[in-house]
């Protein structure tokens, strides 16, 4: 391998998230890091289900609860 071409390897670098988390990890980039979401805050890994129901069979179905409610007020 050619000697001097590599990033110089921090072993400190602070990362800072948008809900408030820090943390420290290895990085070539020497100042902090500001993230979107982390661990911390991402559905994945805190195991919150966000369902957007927007797809063809919940429509159907929201059609059909609305015709069975104007079918018993009828």
């Amino acid at each position: 391998m050619k000697k001097d071409i590599h990033p110089k390897f921090s072993t400190k670098t602070k990362v800072a998230c948008s809900c408030g988390a820090e943390f420290e990890t290895g990085s070539t980039i020497q100042d902090e890091i500001r993230v979107e979401t982390c661990s911390n805050c991402h559905p994945f890994y805190t195991g919150e289900n966000r369902i957007l129901k927007t797809s063809s069979v919940d429509k159907f179905y929201a059609r059909q609860k609305k015709t069975e409610g104007l079918k018993k007020a009828a």
